[in-house]
């Protein structure tokens, strides 16, 4: 396609996609069911459809919305909120985390199916018999998107990068197993030199652990391990990642971005397995309303509706519907307290919080049974751990602790506002909470909504008094979620402090015994629901709408889909369906 063909064929998507966009919004209060399968089709809004007298069949109305590929091999999809960052070293979103993953590759990757790790930038890698040391073997010839070849030296500045404390990553500890990453992160340490990250030659990494990981390798896949281009960044800055400016690896390039609208992608030329990748363009729509999410997903804008972006409320509907998927998801909705504040430093007032919201009702009758009530912090699913008990729904106890706090019956008690991002599910779980805590303590309860960056920025300060949180596992472990509220870490964002609790998880990476260390969790995760800077909520469970003729997307228990080998078949009613993975689709 010629750039001026290009250019005007972006501009008749975009006009598209705003008469879509406006036509959904006005279906964005809630509707019944009925009313969202008979009454959102859209017309006109995608990218071009090859069409056949097999759509009018009476077996498409299985599907949910327009089942007709795309003309050419451009795969669209949700978004949702406008990426805060995805410079991989500064990344900590979902969506951060899909663009990053698209231009950028690390030393192995994600499977698409198992997410068990696969050789990347790395072909092959040794691991000593004592589990302490990693050397990673990279690819001949593998190079940046402008030529310059990509190293080792490549992938250690970045790593040193990431836990340089002047860089400010919130993922700076998940390089916590690397001899002296921690000490060098919180400035104990200032030469890198003794950091266990060393490259000796162009083509060898070589990492040494303060102790043996049995998930390193899947650490070393998470964006957060990407390599960044150190020559691109010192001479652009911030703005390193603009499209005129970004180099990178991976195997897609960023060939448009516009803020709060979409990005574009097209296969990187310059990346090991370009011959392997059969989509000619990616797009990625930032879209954050749910409704309008499904809407342009059933009139044929979107071919992916990924977990997250689905109306609870319709998902007993969706169910039915062949191209809907549901999975396990090792994910946790809670809030957090602000325990910087008064009176949300004293513990008694946040039992008090914890034990008075009522997982059940929430999920039952607000999200219909699309989640489960969870009262822990870390998820279902993890080999060997037993969790502590969960907290239950109390509300006499909870009028007893905010008593003890010196709050009886609510009286005297400032007026509590609940931060959240803008979602309609978070705005009705804040509303269920916020009669919750009224009827049963007495409390006084505002509802504050920002939109994402804004409530990042806010989280991120501890500009709050509660927080709609959400934490979703980086690896199959549980000290993925633990690890965030250790004093100080960049994802803790509470405030919260605890010595002992400290102690646990940072005893926890030194134990080979997996039965002992899985009890100092137990012990360490006890601590975080009785001092309650937290409040559990529900454990997610992944729910999506896929196009039939999309292949390639499984369902997997990190909700991380490697987008690198999809591809659209035309044919794809003459072909078996794919198995999702984990579960097929619900019935």
């Amino acid at each position: 396609m010629t750039p001026s063909a290009l250019r005007l064929a972006r501009s008749i998507a975009a006009f598209r996609f705003a008469a879509a966009l406006r036509a959904a919004a006005a279906y964005s209060a809630p509707v019944a069911p009925v009313a969202l399968v008979c009454t959102l089709a859209l017309a006109g809004c995608g990218a071009p459809r090859t069409q056949d007298a097999a759509t009018a069949a009476a077996g498409d109305a299985a599907y949910f919305g327009d089942v007709t590929p795309p003309a050419r091999d451009v795969f669209t999809f949700a978004l949702g909120a406008e990426p805060e960052s995805f410079d991989p070293g500064l990344a900590s979103g979902q969506p951060d985390g899909r663009v990053a993953r698209l231009l950028f590759e690390g030393l192995t990757r994600e499977d698409a199916r198992t997410l068990e790790p696969r050789p990347g930038q790395a072909y092959r890698w040794e691991i000593t018999p004592d589990g302490l040391t990693y050397t990673f073997h990279l690819r001949p010839g593998i190079a940046w998107s402008n030529g310059a070849p990509v190293t080792a030296a490549d992938f250690r500045w970045s790593w040193l990068r990431v836990i340089n404390p002047a860089t400010g990553a919130r993922y700076g500890n998940l390089l916590a197993p690397i001899k002296n990453a921690e000490e060098f992160n919180k400035g104990k340490l200032t030469d890198e030199n003794q950091v266990g990250i060393q490259a000796p030659d162009d083509s060898t990494l070589v990492i040494t652990l303060r102790a043996p990981t049995s998930y390193f390798l899947y650490l070393v896949q998470y964006y957060t391990c990407l390599p960044t281009p150190r020559a691109a960044i010192e001479k652009y800055g911030v703005r390193w990642t603009r499209p005129e400016n970004i180099v990178n690896n991976g195997p897609f390039l960023l060939d448009h971005w516009r803020q709060n609208e979409r990005f574009e992608f097209v296969p990187n030329p310059r990346y090991w397995d370009r011959k392997n990748i059969r989509l000619e363009r990616i797009v990625g729509w930032t879209v954050e309303d749910l409704n309008t999410c499904a809407n342009l997903y059933k009139s044929g804008v979107f071919d992916w509706n990924p977990s997250g972006y689905l109306p609870s409320q319709f998902i007993p509907h969706l169910r039915t519907f062949k191209d809907f998927r549901h999975g396990p998801y090792q994910g946790v909705y809670y809030y957090s307290i602000n325990t910087t504040r008064k009176p949300y430093d004293d513990v008694w007032v946040r039992r008090a919080l914890t034990l008075c919201v009522d997982r059940e009702s929430i999920a039952r009758d607000l999200l219909k049974g699309s989640r489960d009530p969870w009262g822990n912090m870390t998820p279902s699913g993890y080999p060997g751990y037993q969790p502590p008990p969960a907290v239950p729904y109390d509300p006499e106890k909870a009028r007893e602790c905010l008593a003890k706090a010196g709050y009886p019956g609510g009286k005297g008690f400032p007026k509590l506002s609940i931060l959240f991002n803008t979602s309609e599910d978070h705005r009705r779980i804040g509303e269920a909470i916020q009669q919750m805590w009224k009827r049963e303590l007495g409390i006084e309860v505002e509802l504050s909504n920002q939109e994402w960056g804004s409530y990042l920025q806010a989280a991120t300060n501890l500009d709050y008094d509660v927080a709609r949180r959400s934490w979703i596992g980086d690896y199959l472990d549980p000290n993925t979620f633990l690890a965030c509220f250790i004093t100080g870490d960049g994802n803790n964002r509470s405030g919260w402090s605890n010595a002992r609790y400290d102690a646990l998880i940072h005893a926890s990476g030194f134990e080979l015994d997996v039965a002992k260390r899985m009890a100092t969790l137990r012990e360490a995760e006890a601590i975080l629901l009785d001092e309650a800077p937290v409040i559990p909520i529900y454990h997610y469970s992944t729910n999506e709408m896929v196009k039939p003729y999309v292949r390639g997307i499984y369902i997997t228990p990190l909700d991380v889909h490697p987008l690198t080998y999809v591809w659209i078949d035309r044919q794809w009613r003459e072909h078996p369906p794919e198995v999702a993975s984990l579960e097929t689709r619900a019935k």
